[in-house]
């Protein structure tokens, strides 16, 4: 049995909202209550089989965020760091990287700053 869904963005009564209908029944979502969806669905979708991924798919075309808000800090309990990357839609996701992989992480990082330098002529 099929579900007609449809999701659309709506300025009711001056405030942006999202809209969505499901088979004839309505709902409208502020800002706060689509961050809070969004996020219970995340937490949801992590509990799902099959899982995400573990690499990229390359058939499939990810939304890429240009330049994105970073910010990180020591985790309060582990060895290693911790990892927020801002999407403008998705909001905030923090990765807690242990220092192992903040070691292969600052070399994978190294190596396509390096290939992009080189690119640029910006190194010898």
């Amino acid at each position: 049995m099929s579900r007609p869904m449809s999701i659309e963005r709506v300025n009711e009564y001056g405030q942006n909202a999202v809209r969505i209908a499901i088979e004839g029944h309505v709902v409208l979502l502020d800002v706060a209550d689509l961050d809070a969806v969004i996020e219970h669905l995340s937490v949801l979708r992590a509990t799902m089989r099959p899982e995400v991924p573990t690499e990229p798919l390359r058939t499939h075309q990810y939304v890429i965020e240009i330049d994105p808000c970073w910010h990180t800090e020591k985790h309060p309990r582990q060895d290693g760091a911790v990892l927020f990357l801002r999407h403008s839609g998705l909001g905030w996701a923090g990765f807690a990287l242990p220092t192992e992989n903040l070691a292969k992480l600052h070399h994978a990082l190294t190596q396509q700053l390096e290939a992009s330098l080189e690119v640029r002529g910006m190194l010898n």
